[in-house]
């Protein structure tokens, strides 16, 4: 990258945080800007290195659906509708379901489509009482 390169993407980055998206799609397309670089070298190395993580793509892929989302806030709350804000708010947590979901079934696969393929799995195995507290308290719930 040149140092062209890099001024040119300074000045790309101040220009979005002074431009509000108006909308999901201008949101997702200033996330994409922001993280593109980073994906475009994860491809690069994994294409040079010959090794793959469907772990870092993925990740990346919705922390961008995620950033997009939050990009949108300003203009999705500027009414205060009650009806937009919930609609947010879903938006909001089904895109960190998504992510969550995601990790649980790369923890539990043999071994996870990563660089280092226990990587998942040795930060989940971290949250095992939660997820024991959190199957518990639903059975409690349901059972009442």
């Amino acid at each position: 990258m040149t140092s062209s390169d890099k001024v040119r993407g300074l000045i790309r980055l101040a220009r979005l945080r002074h431009q509000r998206p108006e909308t999901f799609a201008g949101a997702l397309a200033a996330s994409h800007e922001a993280l593109g670089p980073a994906l475009r070298t994860v491809r690069e190395a994994e294409q040079a290195a010959d090794r793959r993580s469907g772990v870092v793509v993925g990740l990346l892929t919705s922390i961008e659906e995620f950033l997009a989302l939050s990009l949108s806030t300003p203009a999705e709350m500027a009414a205060a509708d009650e009806g937009a804000m919930i609609r947010h708010e879903a938006r909001l947590v089904d895109c960190a379901a998504r992510m969550t979901e995601q990790m649980l079934r790369w923890a539990v696969t043999p071994s996870a489509p990563a660089y280092d393929p226990n990587v998942v799995a040795r930060r989940l195995a971290t949250l095992d009482d939660l997820m024991i507290l959190i199957s518990s308290a639903a059975r409690t719930a349901t059972a009442k």
